[in-house]
């Protein structure tokens, strides 16, 4: 319960952060309307499905490296279009509060 709300917290801090800063609004539009940029989110999300589907079942060594290799993907992903954004004390907070409630992410 803790973790949700902390993860809660974070998410409506750095949307907050994002709405009042014009650079992080300029730069999240600049984002979310360019082709490209959506095509990779979509590859990206198309990937981490398959890798959880293929893996669901699998206790191996290999397949325990590689939901956490797609663990660490997903933060650094999200650390860098908050870095995109020009918000860069985020991640910070991101980082410690997924380190701290979600044992394995980090």
């Amino acid at each position: 319960m803790g973790g949700t709300i902390s993860l809660i917290a974070v998410l409506i801090g750095t949307i907050r952060a994002a709405m009042s800063s014009e650079r992080a609004r300029d730069k999240a539009y600049e984002l979310i309307t360019t082709r490209r940029w959506w095509m990779n989110m979509i590859y990206v999300i198309l990937f981490c499905v398959y890798i959880m589907h293929t893996t669901k079942y699998d206790t191996t060594k290999e397949a325990t490296q590689v939901k956490e290799a797609l663990k660490k993907a997903i933060i650094a992903l999200v650390i860098a279009n908050l870095a995109e954004l020009g918000l860069t004390i985020t991640p910070f907070w991101l980082v410690f509060v997924v380190a701290f409630y979600l044992e394995g992410w980090v």
